[in-house]
């Protein structure tokens, strides 16, 4: 039982016991959680691109600092848009670095560099259900 201010989390449970609430919450807490998977993944999933292309893809020298860039800028805490101050304009900034550098060596991501990445995406947040499995 966690306590906080005196107030049980059991006891605010029996205050709203028989409502509704409970069903709600546990359906916006499963898409809040739903989304935060799926954007985790697309940002880790662009990263792991630009690793797995320097690691194992032929390059060329411009292609490689643009890859470099695109990483420091996500992955050095100087950044132009903080997340800390700006929250979502600071992930989307570096969302869109990154897309920008994706689109730019997309020719390089082979068919195996996708399954690697598909494959170390499903071992650090779970399987992917995708269109496909649902029908």
């Amino acid at each position: 039982m966690i306590m906080e201010n005196n107030i049980s989390i059991d006891a605010i449970k029996e205050k709203i016991k028989g409502s509704e609430l409970p069903d709600i919450l546990s359906v916006f807490l499963g898409k809040i959680t739903n989304a935060s998977r799926k954007i985790g993944r697309v940002l880790t999933r662009q990263l792991l691109y630009l690793y797995y292309v320097l690691k194992e893809g032929e390059l060329t020298s411009s292609e490689k600092a643009w890859v470099y860039a695109a990483l420091a800028y996500v992955l050095i805490p100087g950044d132009f848009i903080p997340r800390k101050i700006f929250h979502i304009l600071g992930i989307a900034d570096d969302a869109l670095a990154l897309g920008y550098v994706i689109v730019k060596i997309k020719k390089r991501i082979t068919p195996q560099i996708e399954l690697k990445v598909a494959m170390q995406l499903d071992k650090w947040f779970g399987y992917e259900i995708t269109q496909e499995d649902e029908q």
